[in-house]
């Protein structure tokens, strides 16, 4: 799963009262209360009795818009859900792909890590320079770091020995028969805004080496992403306006009102007898910059993937992932491989033919949990990506939004090839998505779609006004 963003006032698997604007963590939400009813119904069909694996593939935590400990207390309630019973749902041992809205995880997981490493040195020893990546793969002898942040927030929920393994940004997961590999990302660095330091390191040093692997690009705009997007909004009553913000941007009239604050600021520097001509002058531009400034995939509603994106995909598979494989498994591109991915909120799948890879690539998208619009988004909604022991991966699509709560329905997809088939076929014969509970979790993720594009306006008309 990814970009569930729990603490956000705008995803369905916080739980905001009706009539409120605020998020109330120490209750589930409806939607996540039958989510997490829906997974054990899977769960309870394997054939397989061990609990399967939980990856959570960034944008877990709403870092960048919400308080730490109202995200932290509304992925405890999700923890609780799926953990408080017997048998859990899931194994101890979590894996976590941070995003760009959780990305600190990775910071204090990889310093802690280095800390670990400084202190085991002999005295004399010289300091190495620090990682930013993790393997691509798993291995014996791999220290993966952990997310003492979260697997605080477990032990204080549940009694388990829960641990919770951070991976950046890509885990890799191979096939029993070695015939297919895996690899998971939150999907950030498919788009060019999240490489904004590698671009401008390009344009004011064009004879430098551009970066390729993937440890430069994360090295290259680390900061940029943790600053931006994981800790500006978490700094006090500022980080309260960023948010206002990041709601204000959806809606026209409100950027309007950005545009003239910007723009009033601007000119208030100019020489007194060129101020209302800067105002006059600068607003219009303000109006058109601030929404070119902030646009992202996932603000344009009506396409599944822009072309922008799309590039950046191909970029993003066909340099730093392809280089990494290769250096961890020689030849291992010449094998089948999916790529998942979430961070744009619009689930889709769909077979890729990336440069470097002789083979089509299956591509699937997780989706999101939130609603960024005020109008419906056909495109937006959150998929489950099941994975099975062959590495066939089906996409369980939970929701798409639509304008009809009862054309809300879950279904099953698959990237196309083989195996992938097989999965999606015994899925579909096992489940019954006819019957309760995905019937009730279809209801019921409906209203709250509802709610949410109810409650946006509400939101903006607050930043507004302040």
């Amino acid at each position: 799963m990814s970009d569930t963003h729990f603490g956000a006032e705008n995803s369905v698997l916080s739980h905001v009262p009706e009539g409120t604007t605020s998020v109330e963590p120490e209750t589930p939400s409806a939607v996540l209360t039958q989510l997490v009813d829906c997974l054990r119904a899977i769960v309870e069909t394997n054939a397989d009795k061990r609990p399967p694996t939980l990856i959570l593939h960034g944008d877990i935590l709403e870092l960048a818009l919400a308080d730490d400990n109202v995200a932290a207390m509304s992925f405890a309630a999700f923890i609780t859900l799926a953990f408080a019973t017997d048998p859990p749902l899931f194994d101890d041992r979590i894996y976590y792909v941070p995003g760009n809205h959780d990305h600190h995880l990775w910071e204090t997981a990889r310093e802690r890590q280095y800390a670990l490493y400084i202190r085991k040195l002999d005295p004399g020893h010289a300091i190495g320079p620090p990682w930013h990546v993790t393997r691509l793969f798993e291995e014996p002898s791999t220290v993966t770091p952990e997310a003492e942040l979260l697997n605080a927030v477990l032990s204080h929920e549940v009694d388990h020995d829960l641990s919770v393994r951070v991976v950046y940004p890509n885990l890799g997961i191979e096939s029993n028969d070695g015939e297919r590999v895996i690899i998971i990302h939150h999907g950030h660095f498919t788009e060019p805004l999240y490489r904004l330091m590698s671009s401008l390191k390009a344009a004011l040093f064009p004879r430098q080496l551009a970066a390729k692997e993937i440890w430069e690009w994360e090295s290259d705009n680390f900061a940029w992403i943790d600053f931006f997007w994981s800790t500006l909004g978490r700094s006090g009553a500022a980080g309260v306006d960023v948010g206002l913000i990041y709601d204000m941007l959806q809606d026209k009239d409100a950027v309007a009102h950005l545009a003239a604050n910007l723009a009033r600021f601007i000119s208030d520097q100019f020489p007194r007898e060129l101020r209302a001509a800067g105002r006059l002058s600068l607003t219009p531009l303000a109006r058109w910059l601030v929404p070119k400034v902030a646009s992202r995939e996932r603000s344009i509603p009506n396409v599944v993937l822009s072309e922008k994106t799309a590039n950046g995909l191909h970029e993003y598979l066909s340099g730093p992932v392809r280089r990494q494989l290769e250096h961890e498994r020689p030849g291992s591109a010449s094998r089948e491989v999916a790529f998942v991915f979430g961070h744009t909120h619009k689930p889709f799948e769909r077979s890729e033919q990336i440069t470097g890879f002789p083979r089509p690539i299956s591509v699937v998208n997780s989706g999101g949990w939130v609603v960024d619009t005020k109008g419906t988004s056909t495109v937006q909604g959150a998929s489950v990506i099941l994975i099975d022991a062959d590495c066939g991966v089906a996409s369980l699509r939970m929701y798409n939004q639509a304008d009809d709560p009862s054309s809300y329905a879950v279904q099953l997809a698959e990237a196309g090839l083989s195996r992938d088939r097989a999965l999606r076929d015994r899925l579909g014969t096992t489940l019954q998505f006819g019957a309760a509970p995905w019937t009730t979790f279809s209801a019921v993720v409906a209203a709250a779609v509802t709610n949410r594009h109810h409650l946006l306006p509400r939101l903006i008309d607050e930043g507004v006004a302040l």
